[in-house]
């Protein structure tokens, strides 16, 4: 077997002699802080906000011994959102970071390239034009992400290569497009309903209840293996197209079962609670930087995103706890102070 020595330090898991899994040793360290932190941060959103618990009586009804109102808030209205928030957090990161790995560009995001966009526009026809159900507005994102990245690669498409600059910004082209499509579908839509897409497409976590969770976290696991799975040969490719070929890689069908997993993650996302930007543009970056390696980081890069997600949420959720912020404003503000300082930063290293 043909393996590429980076000269990191690995920890090897498996039979002596036979190793099954290579860990970096920063990223695995890195992965435990993280997740220890969004561990600990899961625990206080849980017990703090306008209905107080203490950890006893919050860990009581975590262990179905609770009393009926504290069940009620921890179980059944904070538990769902958490949950939530970390796993949808690391399906978007894990989407940005497939994205940006394709298009070999920090900025070749789903929510930068127009993928996000037509997800919601899906989603839009299916609640607001069709009246589907969860189960209808989430296939409708799916085929909506699924038809714009058909329709940006064949417009970006160029001698039959697709080169990362261009995909860029066709997409952030056909993304505009498609807003203005949205507009229009809330528009003709009645005024309750164009006020709850709306809400809806801040991208807003409200609401999240067990029976929404449950099917979520069962889709999300298919793809996130599938994301898993791919990461090895999409590290292959980024070596060299000629390189992997070479080693009998199908580039082509890699390429391919990296979009559509990638729509995948984005259109599930925001089907669910709508589009959320930000977090599949910067937790990949944040990741690689935190890792000091190029390439593909999805254990880390999943760890931020799904950090960052719940910590935005928390943040909506209590600078007005009398009318609390969709997580999608904050995440884009959180956005706007993280590439001011990247902008900063590069100015001063020039």
């Amino acid at each position: 077997m043909t393996t590429l020595d980076l000269g990191r330090p690995v920890l090897r898991l498996g039979r002596a002699g036979r190793p099954l899994l290579l860990l970096d040793a920063r990223s695995a360290a890195l992965c435990a802080g993280l997740w220890t932190a969004t561990v600990l941060l899961a625990g206080w959103a849980a017990l703090s906000g306008a209905a107080g618990i203490t950890p006893a009586d919050g860990l009581a009804a975590l262990l179905g011994r609770g009393d009926e109102y504290t069940t009620m808030v921890v179980v059944e209205w904070r538990a769902p959102r958490i949950v939530m928030a970390v796993l949808l957090g690391a399906c978007l990161a894990i989407s940005g970071a497939l994205f940006q790995n394709l298009t070999a560009n920090p900025l070749g995001s789903p929510d930068v390239i127009g993928f996000q966009t037509g997800s919601y526009t899906g989603a839009l026809v299916v609640m607001l034009l069709l009246g589907g159900g969860t189960a209808a507005v989430i296939t409708g994102a799916l085929t909506g992400g699924l038809l714009t990245a058909a329709i940006v690669f064949a417009l970006a498409s160029r001698r039959g290569a697709v080169r990362g600059v261009r995909l860029i910004i066709v997409g952030i082209g056909v993304s505009a497009m498609l807003a203005s499509v949205n507009v229009w579908i809330l528009l003709t839509a009645t005024v309750e309903d164009a006020i709850m897409a709306s809400l809806w497409g801040a991208g807003n976590l409200s609401g999240m209840s067990w029976p929404l969770v449950v099917p979520t976290a069962t889709v999300s696991i298919v793809f996130l293996v599938a994301a898993a799975l791919l990461a090895r040969p999409m590290k292959v490719t980024q070596v060299g197209i000629p390189f992997a070929t070479a080693l009998g890689q199908n580039v082509r069908a890699v390429q391919i079962a990296a979009i559509v997993v990638g729509i995948g993650l984005i259109a599930l996302s925001t089907a669910t609670v709508g589009p959320v930007s930000f977090v599949a543009l910067a937790a990949p970056q944040i990741a690689r930087r935190l890792v000091r390696a190029d390439g593909l980081a999805l254990g880390p890069s999943a760890a931020i995103g799904a950090l960052l997600l719940l910590l935005a949420d928390v943040i909506a959720q209590r600078l007005d706890p009398d009318s609390p912020l969709p997580v999608g404003i904050v995440t884009v503000s959180i956005g706007g102070i993280y590439f001011l300082w990247l902008l900063i930063r590069e100015g001063r290293t020039r």
